[in-house]
């Protein structure tokens, strides 16, 4: 991983602010921002080997994000929760995820979204509701267009 990678500078972004190191969480969120303009927020919940491809250019989302091990988010997607930060609202990606570029995921206000383990989100889709694990969606809006194949 480069040293300036938006994975890492977002890992070190989150570890101090749970170190309640608050304002240099912001300094290197606004570092990021400006090498990759990326707004990853320190208060997202993140699992290991997410991968922000394209330098994570332009993907931009809400502090209530819950986000699954070994996803895959491209560029320019923006995940936008419409509630407060601290609420028990989030966008959860589970394991496995991957999102298309220039999509757009906007929970309802003050509810829960998920997109579920192995779903794929087509580049370019308008999501505002819950996918189940196993499935692609893709459009605006977006809809089912068929099923990830599961290992047996």
């Amino acid at each position: 991983m480069r040293l300036h990678s938006p994975e890492l500078l977002w890992k070190w972004s989150r570890g101090l602010l749970r170190r309640g190191w608050k304002l240099p969480a912001r300094i290197v969120k606004t570092v990021n921002f400006t090498l990759h303009k990326c707004l990853l927020p320190a208060e997202a919940e993140v699992g290991d080997g997410v991968i922000l491809e394209h330098y994570a250019m332009g993907i931009v989302m809400h502090p209530q994000v819950r986000i699954g091990k070994r996803c895959r988010i491209y560029h320019h997607v923006t995940l936008a929760a419409e509630t407060w930060i601290g609420s028990p609202h989030f966008i959860t990606l589970e394991d496995d995820v991957t999102i298309g570029a220039h999509s757009i995921v906007v929970a309802r206000p003050n509810t829960p979204l998920t997109i579920g383990q192995k779903s794929v989100l087509g580049a370019g889709s308008v999501l505002t509701k819950t996918i189940p694990p196993f499935e692609i969606w893709a459009g605006n809006p977006a809809r089912k267009i068929g099923d990830v194949a599961q290992a047996s």
